[in-house]
């Protein structure tokens, strides 16, 4: 009789643990899964092209006198600055000054002469053929007297823009000839980047809206650029030469010579739908993503079609989705089909530690 009491108590003891474990599997069954939520919508798609470069300086000019002579003085070195207008070299004025003061003093005479048959011609009183003698002997004399003027004002080199000297080909006292280069000056208010662009994407380069550029020894990125101009022809390498244009300023540190990395955004006429790739999970040689059904809490497993992996590591998606609809934004690979899960909200930016 004892035996038996005992036997029944293990009995109803073992029933009880059992109901009692099958109650909390129960439990922890239904209870709700934090899951990160997120509204998918169609997006303007952009393409994005990026492509090695150099950094090219505007203009590199050579700059000569138009005369010739010696030098007396030579006012600058490789590296100077020198604005528009400043005096770079200067050559012996003295020959040009005999010059001129000889066509000065010939073209007075002449014009005093001319002055005179003028009056005589305008009351009748020369013929017209020889009036036109003196006029032709005046013309010749103003246009040397001038000649003479110029050569003198040419025995300055002048600066014709602002840049920085980039080789100095004279030195001081050397005698140099009309035309031979004494220095080359770079025109570094733009600068140039060069690019070489294949010929299945050089149509690409001129429908695109928008460049950047970054030059990492700079430390300069994203700035913006604008197209300047697309070879028409490729070169011996078979691809065509691009050119865009930087303003520069003194705090950007960018100098020829610097690789560069172009940014082209090419933005497509059509919207799609982009996704996370940590949205995303692999099933029977398919792709799928969780819906998240906010009325029952619950999520489905959405067969999609994948069109391309955008260079930001976005999935376009072309099947499978429709604008409004919420997926599962990660951990998708702990989930199981209709169970309950439950969005995680922002916290307040005045929440400080979640106690609110």
């Amino acid at each position: 009789m004892k035996m038996n009491r005992i036997l029944y108590v293990l009995i109803v003891t073992v029933m009880i643990f059992t109901i009692s474990c099958k109650n909390e599997e129960e439990q922890n069954t239904e209870e709700a899964k934090l899951v990160k939520v997120t509204k998918v919508s169609k997006q303007q798609n952009a393409e994005y092209l990026t492509f090695n470069g150099k950094v090219k300086e505007n203009s590199l000019t050579m700059l000569s006198f138009r005369v010739g002579g010696p030098l007396v003085a030579v006012n600058v070195k490789e590296g100077d600055y020198v604005q528009e207008g400043n005096v770079i070299a200067k050559i012996d004025q003295r020959d040009y000054n005999i010059q001129l003061a000889n066509a000065k003093a010939q073209f007075e005479q002449v014009k005093g002469e001319y002055e005179r048959y003028k009056e005589l011609y305008e009351k009748e009183k020369i013929p017209a053929n020889t009036y036109e003698k003196i006029e032709s002997g005046y013309k010749m004399a103003k246009a040397g007297y001038e000649n003479a003027l110029n050569q003198l004002y040419d025995t300055e080199l002048k600066a014709p823009i602002s840049g920085y000297i980039h080789q100095k080909l004279v030195e001081n006292y050397a005698t140099v000839g009309a035309g031979h280069p004494v220095v080359s000056i770079m025109d570094m208010s733009k600068l140039e980047i060069i690019i070489h662009v294949p010929e299945n994407q050089v149509i690409d380069i001129e429908r695109c809206q928008k460049y950047s550029v970054s030059v990492k020894n700079a430390n300069v990125f994203d700035l913006p650029v604008n197209l300047l101009s697309v070879n028409e022809k490729t070169g011996k390498d078979g691809l065509f030469e691009v050119k865009l244009i930087l303003q520069n300023k003194d705090d950007l540190h960018i100098y020829p010579g610097m690789t560069a990395e172009v940014k082209i955004e090419c933005k497509e006429d059509k919207k799609s739908i982009l996704i996370s790739s940590d949205a995303v999970l692999e099933k029977n040689n398919s792709t799928y993503v969780w819906l998240y059904n906010p009325s029952e809490q619950t999520v489905k497993l959405n067969e999609v079609v994948i069109a391309s992996l955008k260079p930001e590591g976005e999935l376009e998606v072309i099947e499978g989705l429709s604008d409004g609809d919420q997926i599962i934004a990660s951990g998708v690979h702990a989930l199981f089909e209709g169970q309950k899960v439950k969005p995680i909200t922002k916290r307040s930016a005045t929440n400080v530690g979640g106690l609110l």
